[in-house]
């Protein structure tokens, strides 16, 4: 049974946001053991080539991660651009694969602001959601 070509683009959106937000949290993380090992270094003596070596890691860590921001920011945005698109579409019961779909996306999105330290979730649940949809978003 083909899927339904919006809940394929739901689908497909979800998972680049879901990759991108994976990729950023994985550079941040590599920033912190990265920082850390060169106070070790720089603790223990190790020559200065080799501290060098790890800060030219460090920098280069550091220029993609701006980067990785801006593409998980901009993945965030169409997202949440094509879920208030679909809030038109009824959908079935709430074991239907688009439920469950919107239902994974609100819940990325929302890890995703919390890992950027945006507000949009917070913004969005303040505005009025009285379109006679199924409230498959607050749990």
């Amino acid at each position: 049974m083909p899927l339904d070509p919006s809940l394929k683009q739901l689908q497909i959106k979800v998972g680049t946001v879901k990759r991108t937000k994976k990729e950023y949290e994985a550079y941040v993380a590599e920033e912190g053991v990265q920082r850390s090992k060169i106070e070790t270094m720089k603790a223990e003596g190790k020559e200065e080539a080799d501290v060098k070596k790890q800060m030219e890691v460090l920098n280069d860590t550091l220029t993609v991660i701006p980067d990785s921001r801006q593409r998980l920011q901009k993945y965030a945005v169409e997202l949440r651009d094509f879920l208030a698109d679909c809030q038109d579409v009824s959908v079935e019961p709430e074991t239907s694969p688009e439920v469950q779909t919107i239902l994974e996306a609100r819940q990325i999105l929302r890890e995703v602001d919390l890992a950027l330290g945006t507000q949009t979730a917070e913004e969005d649940q303040d505005m009025p959601a009285d379109k006679g949809q199924p409230d498959v978003g607050d749990f």
